[in-house]
């Protein structure tokens, strides 16, 4: 159940970035959901990342999986970030 959450989590991440692109932007309300998604799911693959699995042969699989949602989390924050500080910069300059 903790593998399909994980997995879900990080394809969550990737609709929100294809959803920018797609629709040239970003809705604010979306942004604010986003980046507190963002922020939970870093610290539940930290959580998941040193918590104790009881079989060997789904710890590797578990952490492989902790290290990609966390990952992904932090370039979808960090993302969000640069959208929302460098990109309305932009924007203005080129209208």
């Amino acid at each position: 159940m903790q593998k399909v959450l994980m997995l879900l989590s990080i394809l969550m991440h990737f609709v929100f970035i294809a959803g920018y692109f797609i629709n040239s932007g970003i809705i604010f309300f979306t942004s604010y959901f986003w980046i507190l998604f963002s922020l939970i799911s870093i610290f539940i693959g930290l959580r998941y990342y040193f918590s104790k699995v009881n079989l060997t042969e789904k710890d590797l699989m578990y952490r492989i999986l902790a290290i990609i949602l966390t990952l992904t989390a932090f370039v979808s924050l960090l993302f969000l970030i640069y959208i929302t500080f460098i990109d309305p910069y932009l924007y203005l300059d080129i209208k």
